[in-house]
């Protein structure tokens, strides 16, 4: 079994780096050795998003720690690579060069607390399922509306829509610690997921919802994805989302976290041009045009007839 894992993070994450590559290492104590798990991991860096000339912390001060924390991740192959151009390289990007046949693919979102056992039950999960496309996603905790409940942890389920972000992520990984939760998979109603830390299968990956050619920078592939899998399920297409109940994932700047989280000692001596949102802002305005070249592309594939 191959695994790709891909690691985009902006300079000013560089300590969540830290976390998550600790837990990385964790991870592979629980991982067969016959599992073959190869991570991309990008510093960003390109000057199309940030102003180096004007800002306070050089470029490599965050070079040399995001060099020094892959020692890490000496259990994997990994690929690091440092975007200096000036263009708007990001995640749409990264997603493009990961393609390599890989069996599953997962994306890592820097900001995210996920347990040392995650991984390995996500890819153990898998030889249950037997559907031609399919993604694993975690549970979640409360978010901000009703479309995120097919996903959310039952113990979270009261929690006011408000009030999403007012946990304290230690609770969450408490809890997930100490309560006797069964690990299982369920499959959702509709699908629901965030580009956070999901598993998605080669079939799904490359041959169902690859990134566009002219696609660059960012944009919200999951919520196109997400989109195009509805359209495809209810005709015909063999396409199925599971939760995995019973391992929770949530951003760390929840909280007494919320609003800095450990990236504004970082970003505030950063010169931002902002150009990143324009991205979010034009992809989103062509959604049809996407959804009507997803569909297409699904029908040239066979995957629709």
């Amino acid at each position: 079994m191959k695994v790709k894992i891909s690691y985009h993070i902006m300079p000013y994450e560089i300590d969540y780096a830290l976390l998550s590559y600790i837990q990385l290492k964790k991870s592979r104590y629980h991982i067969p050795d016959n599992i073959d798990i190869e991570i991309d991991t990008v510093m960003n860096c390109s000057d199309y998003l940030i102003d180096w000339d004007k800002t306070i912390l050089p470029k490599q001060f965050f070079i040399q720690k995001f060099n020094d924390l892959n020692v890490l991740l000496k259990d994997y192959t990994v690929n690091p690579k440092i975007y200096e151009g000036n263009e708007c390289y990001g995640l749409l990007d990264m997603q493009r060069d990961s393609y390599c046949g890989a069996d599953y693919y997962i994306n890592i979102t820097p900001d995210m607390y996920f347990s040392e056992h995650l991984l390995a039950l996500m890819l153990e999960s898998t030889k249950v399922i037997k559907n031609k496309y399919y993604v694993v996603t975690p549970e979640i905790h409360k978010m901000w509306d009703h479309t995120w409940d097919e996903i959310t942890n039952q113990r979270y389920m009261n929690v006011p829509y408000a009030e999403w972000n007012d946990t304290d992520v230690y609770d969450i990984r408490h809890h997930m610690k100490t309560d006797d939760a069964e690990i299982r998979l369920e499959p959702t109603q509709r699908s629901k997921w965030a580009w956070w830390l999901d598993l998605y299968n080669r079939e799904f990956y490359e041959d169902f919802a690859p990134v566009q050619d002219d696609w660059y920078g960012y944009g919200p592939w999951d919520w196109w994805s997400l989109m195009l899998t509805e359209y495809a399920k209810e005709r015909g297409v063999d396409f199925q989302e599971y939760v995995l109940r019973g391992q929770t994932i949530f951003e760390y700047p929840i909280g007494s976290l919320k609003g800095k989280g450990f990236v504004s000692y970082h970003k505030d001596f950063m010169h931002m041009r902002g150009n990143a949102p324009q991205q979010r802002q034009r992809f989103e305005a062509n959604m049809q045009l996407y959804l009507e070249r997803g569909i297409k592309h699904l029908y040239n594939k066979g995957i629709l007839k």
